[in-house]
């Protein structure tokens, strides 16, 4: 495609740009009417205020959802729900029921610290309405049934603005009520408030500095919350300021509505001699432009030229520079912020350019060195299995049944625990640790029995992580038994739910700071070698399953230990 010459540099581009730009206005301005900038002006003000207020129906739709989120945290569905139902299901004196309170209102008070726009959070029962357990008090006319529905599906209710059910509070918010499904009680539920400050903040601001009334209605289209209560009562059919092109005229009030992806309407009132006065205003700044304008681009056209074409001289020097793979050149400053910014940005780029091809030179060296690395791993096991194969057979050759028991047991536990993949069944776990605990019964001078309990054949199957069962017996056998000790390990499936597998000793038992200890990153335990392979468990497990499986561990001085893994069940595992 053939360009003519002189419209090809950026000069000649600039000088027309300029020019049209001055004598556009010039030429058009006297020909517009007031109606048609009026038109352009109200649209551009109508899609400002459509967008503020589409912004504000998804700050409210969204502050809804997390609500939503934090109810579902505090209902029976997640961990607080297990101290709900013990609550509520299990037979306990004061002592342990004030200790699980304790327990539900730590867990809240932590939804809430991680939830800063989190409000007044309230458990009750209905039928009739009273409180679940001991919590902060709550406004005495506080009925979930008369509140501002926005929408509600599969036993959650959206509220509207209301007025807050904490006593000490008269601020607007929204809130969420979920019901809670608790085994043999259909009637627990959980009320979540959002913060009043969020509630302010999200209604408190002006949309283009104009005063504004708001009002909501549910997904049927009934009012539910008005700030205009005179022309827009609470409980009428709301049919004006919908989503249309042109928004509606009603009683002075230019009306635009949002609807929301829940069903509800979110709406905003302005009166309507401000809403002219917004364009009105905007007509006299945009004459004002037009005339400074024609004052003043005739001279910018050279000006411009001059400012522009030397920096991107340099620039395009720089880059050529780059292309020769020349990083060290001085870059020369124009004195403009913006093309100094750009300058520094450039220089930014050519060292990560430069910082980046240094990089990869470095890191084609370190794979080479990790290969040589990887294939020297991949060695040295082979080499001990091998060796410990020969040991084997020269004692099998000699007549030595029990090395070669010992080196054949020794290697078997060897090939499982450095297996590649970090996961087993737990009928491989069971076989590695029979290995590991007739190694053991051969090595040391005193009797001791591991008692292993069948296993049902579907939970031999399940996938857990590797080398998990072995840690805790050696725990139990190098620090707590005494002769003639017993240890039992037992898996079985409990509430078909979780796979309970416990390790228990008859031992000297442990203190709770001897435990807390073990448990802990640092301790002065872990530098003498005691319990790093309970602390690696523990940490496999948070890591593997994400705080979804624990470690508990029971103990006294003097009665033993017992340590239990629960791990989440699954069919599809």
């Amino acid at each position: 495609m053939k360009r003519s010459k002189w419209m090809y540099t950026l000069k000649s581009r600039v000088i027309v740009i300029l020019l049209l730009n001055s004598l556009v206005p010039i030429l058009f301005i006297g020909g517009i009417s007031y109606i048609s900038i009026g038109n352009l002006l109200s649209q551009k003000l109508q899609s400002s205020i459509r967008d503020n207020l589409r912004q504000v129906s998804y700050t409210i739709e969204n502050e809804l959802n997390k609500l939503n989120h934090v109810s579902m945290q505090l209902s029976f569905e997640t961990g607080i729900g297990r101290d709900i139902e013990r609550y509520y299901s299990l037979p306990m004196d004061i002592y342990e029921k004030s200790q699980l309170e304790q327990s539900i209102q730590n867990y809240i008070n932590l939804i809430t610290y991680t939830s800063p726009n989190l409000g007044f959070k309230y458990y009750y029962s209905t039928h009739p309405i009273q409180s679940a357990f001991k919590q902060p008090e709550i406004r005495s006319d506080f009925n979930p049934e008369q509140l501002p529905k926005l929408t509600s599906f599969s036993g959650i209710t959206y509220n509207g603005l209301h007025r807050s059910m904490d006593p000490l509070s008269e601020s607007l918010v929204f809130s969420v009520d979920r019901r809670i499904f608790l085994p043999g009680n259909s009637s627990m539920h959980i009320y979540v408030e959002a913060s009043p400050i969020l509630t302010s903040t999200i209604l408190g601001g002006s949309l283009t500095s104009m005063h504004v009334q708001y009002l909501m209605a549910d997904d049927r289209n009934t009012i539910i919350y008005s700030e205009n209560p005179q022309n827009f009562p609470v409980g009428e059919a709301f049919v004006s300021g919908s989503q249309g092109s042109t928004p509606d005229d009603v009683h002075g009030k230019i009306v635009f509505g949002n609807r929301s992806e829940q069903g509800w309407t979110m709406a905003v009132l302005i009166p309507k001699s401000e809403y002219n006065r917004e364009i009105n205003d905007w007509l006299q700044r945009f004459f004002l432009v037009v005339l400074i304008s024609l004052g003043v681009a005739m001279g910018l056209a050279w000006i411009l030229w001059r400012t522009v074409y030397r920096p991107l001289s340099g620039i395009n020097k720089e880059i050529r520079f780059i292309e020769n793979s020349k990083f060290n050149s001085t870059l020369r400053y124009p004195g403009i912020a913006e093309f100094d910014f750009l300058i520094d940005r450039f220089q930014h780029m050519r060292q990560r350019i430069f910082d980046f091809i240094t990089e990869v030179e470095q890191n084609e060296k370190k794979r080479t060195q990790l290969e040589l690395e990887k294939l020297l791993f991949q060695i040295n096991p082979h080499f001990i299995h091998n060796t410990l194969d020969s040991i084997r057979w020269i004692a099998r050759l000699n007549g030595q049944d029990e090395i070669d028991r010992m080196i054949s047991t020794l290697n078997k536990l060897l090939y499982y625990n450095m297996g590649k993949s970090g996961v087993a069944t737990i009928g491989q776990e069971l076989n590695a640790l029979r290995d590991y605990v007739e190694l053991q019964q051969m090595r040391y001078d005193f009797l001791f029995n591991v008692q292993i309990s069948e296993v049902e054949v579907h939970l031999r199957e399940f996938v857990i992580p590797r080398f998990i069962l072995q840690p805790l017996v050696e725990n139990a056998l190098y620090h707590g038994l005494k002769i003639n000790g017993q240890i039992s390990v037992k898996v079985d499936l409990e509430s078909g739910k979780s796979i309970r597998i416990e390790v228990r000793d008859n031992g000297v038992g442990m203190t709770a700071e001897q435990i807390e200890g073990i448990q802990s990153e640092e301790s002065d335990q872990k530098k003498r070698g005691i319990g790093i392979g309970i602390y690696y468990v523990s940490r496999m497990l948070s890591v593997q399953y994400k705080g979804q499986a624990q470690l508990q561990i029971q103990s006294e001085p003097g009665k033993g230990t017992s340590m239990v893994v629960y791990i989440p069940f699954t069919e599809a595992t």
